[in-house]
């Protein structure tokens, strides 16, 4: 497998920081990594996403990052829906170019880590759910969890959806964005979807006002997701 597609619960859930420190989590253990944006909505010029990313997963100096062409072959800066920013902005966004891009990347690195645009089933056209890109790609997923109230029925229906499409989930990131959301529930949230979806658990990162401090939370992460990655590469 050459490609993982991050997805989220929702928008702003912290797909972004995930992709980022899971790239550089890989990268500090010898691993050739380049992340995806394929769409970015609200942007001007470059993509926000893809400089989370890089702060998350810096480079040596004699490495060059990819082409920023293939890592976000679309972007917008109207904040909404991929379909209507690009609406707004007199194109449609054409899936084949997406996945040229991708196959580009693939062919260069060991991992390609491409992050979605708001949740799942985000229309980038009338006819073409992020959902079908995925599919067609053959692609696995994790999934970001916003870990507060309301979570359970939001990751279920996104584990569903993905099952449903035959995309493989690797696991799910709980991901804390409110330092005072209320412990039992937090708690209650990782165990209560581990139970009723079966999908794996990767471990949840902290509340972190700067999302810098990440890897040291991520340290939970990172290895779950290798031994994950490694079983599931195994049974293909």
């Amino acid at each position: 497998m050459k490609g993982l597609f991050v997805t989220g619960t929702d928008t702003g859930v912290g797909k972004s920081v995930v992709s980022g420190l899971l790239s550089g989590f890989l990268r500090r253990r010898g691993w050739k990594v380049t992340t995806q944006k394929w769409v970015e909505t609200g942007a001007l010029g470059r993509s926000e996403d893809l400089k989370t990313h890089d702060l998350l997963s810096p480079l040596s100096s004699k490495r060059p990052r990819a082409p920023e062409k293939l890592r976000c072959p679309y972007c917008f800066p109207f904040p909404s829906s991929p379909h209507l920013a690009a609406a707004l902005d007199g194109t449609r966004i054409d899936p084949d170019r997406i996945e040229k891009a991708y196959i580009s990347l693939c062919d260069e690195f060991d991992l390609v880590i491409a992050e979605g645009a708001g949740g799942l089933l985000v229309p980038l056209s009338e006819t073409v759910l992020l959902a079908d890109l995925v599919r067609r790609l053959s692609m696995p997923a994790l999934v970001v969890v916003r870990n507060r109230l309301g979570c359970i029925n939001h990751t279920l229906l996104t584990v569903e959806a993905l099952e449903k499409r035959g995309i493989r989930v690797v696991g799910l990131v709980f991901n804390r964005l409110d330092a005072n959301e209320e412990e039992r529930i937090v708690e209650s949230n990782i165990s209560t979807i581990a139970e009723l979806s079966g999908a794996a658990v990767l471990g949840k990162l902290p509340f972190l006002s700067d999302p810098r401090d990440g890897s040291q939370g991520f340290e939970n992460v990172g290895p779950a997701f290798l031994a994950r990655w490694t079983r599931m590469c195994s049974d293909d």
